[in-house]
């Protein structure tokens, strides 16, 4: 990402920013100088103006030699580190969570570098409203009745549709694509290559053909979404395609039509979901599992990498599995074999048990 030249920056106005832009969630405890900080660094390698954070105690012993004028771990792990003494050189900072002070901290001290204005090699037609302080740059295009809100950045060759609206302070990055209509809420990231809002995968079968179903919903972001290069969320058929606030779509995925992603998702990279399913909120994805149409899958779920979702229950739960491709009839013996598999283990284990009570009267009878 292109940045500004890097702040620095008081470790107390650090805290009170780390604290605003978190909403209040995070808060930290200066101990000693307020110093100057400009950057973060492993504790090993920190020096003046540094800062050096602690989540993993395999680090304990870098971090209490560090040389990094403030340090940021837990106050439970303070006294670990430092001994009653405490530590002796530069300052330091006990905070709940000093890897989400870290990611905070860092948006704060790399910020998107951008002119505000409408580059003149851009095209916008009339009728586009963009704010003042937003950034429109060289052969990016922007269509009639877009609208693009304040300290957004459209860098360069990427395309915003007809009556698309982009938030405040979005981030979209060259050549990604927001086709007719998409909405974004505020702070969304749409890294290069993405398209959002493209035609769904909508077709009716008639006598051995094909015929299109045009998409006519939306592709709706809420506040706060990522999404990664050349992924691509497809628009509704009738109504809207929507991320909740807060998700993070990695690379490489695909969302269906009609699809409902809810609120704190997180999908890694070519993960693929078809048509009208719901995903609930804080479900986490893992890389390339793909995931059947029209299911739900509840709240606080949980999918393994290159899993098969085909259904789903009423409860939310962690399902991890895969297994080699077969005939279509093989396959659907395997899969209902494999779901009695634990009770025929069970089975199994009493026969033996039973085997083993035969074989053992027969001993005595023989004897």
């Amino acid at each position: 990402m292109t940045t500004q030249q890097q702040p620095t920056y008081l470790a107390s106005e650090l805290v009170a920013q780390v604290r605003e832009r978190s909403k209040g969630r995070l808060d930290a405890r200066l101990s000693g100088e307020d110093v100057v900080v400009k950057r973060f660094m492993p504790p090993q390698s920190a020096g003046t103006g540094d800062m050096a954070f602690l989540t993993d105690a395999r680090y304990a012993d870098a971090m209490k030699a560090s040389a990094a004028s403030l340090v940021i771990l837990r106050e439970k792990d303070y006294e670990a580190v430092f001994g009653a003494e405490g530590r002796t050189q530069g300052s330091v900072l006990l905070c709940e969570d000093p890897y989400a002070f870290f990611a905070f901290a860092s948006q704060l001290l790399f910020p998107v570098a951008a002119t505000p204005g409408i580059h003149p090699r851009a095209y916008v037609e009339e009728g586009a409203e963009i704010d003042p302080t937003a950034a429109v740059e060289a052969l990016a295009v922007v269509k009639r009745g877009a609208r693009i809100g304040a300290r957004a950045v459209v860098r360069s060759g990427a395309y915003v549709g007809e009556d698309a609206q982009i938030g405040a302070e979005c981030l979209i990055h060259p050549n990604a694509v927001l086709e007719a209509g998409t909405v974004l809420g505020e702070r969304c990231v749409v890294q290069a290559g993405a398209v959002l809002g493209g035609d769904g995968f909508g077709f009716a079968p008639f006598r051995g053909e094909w015929v299109k179903i045009p998409q006519v919903g939306r592709t709706v972001l809420g506040d706060d979404v990522e999404v990664g290069a050349n992924t691509t969320i497809d628009r509704g058929a009738l109504d809207d395609t929507v991320v909740g606030e807060g998700t993070k779509l990695d690379n490489q995925i695909q969302l269906g039509h009609n699809d409902r992603i809810g609120k704190h998702c997180v999908m890694a990279a070519c993960v693929g979901i078809a048509g009208s399913t719901t995903v609930g909120d804080h479900a986490m994805i893992g890389g390339a599992a793909m995931i059947n149409g029209h299911i739900t899958i509840p709240s606080g779920s949980a999918v393994g990498p290159a899993t098969a979702i085909t259904g789903w229950g009423e409860k939310p739960a962690q399902r991890t599995g895969f297994f080699p491709a077969l005939e279509g009839k093989d396959f659907q013996l395997t899969a209902a074999t494999l779901t009695r598999l634990p009770q025929l283990r069970k089975d199994l284990k009493a026969l033996e048990r039973e085997v083993a009570e035969l074989k053992a009267l027969i001993r005595k009878e023989e004897a």
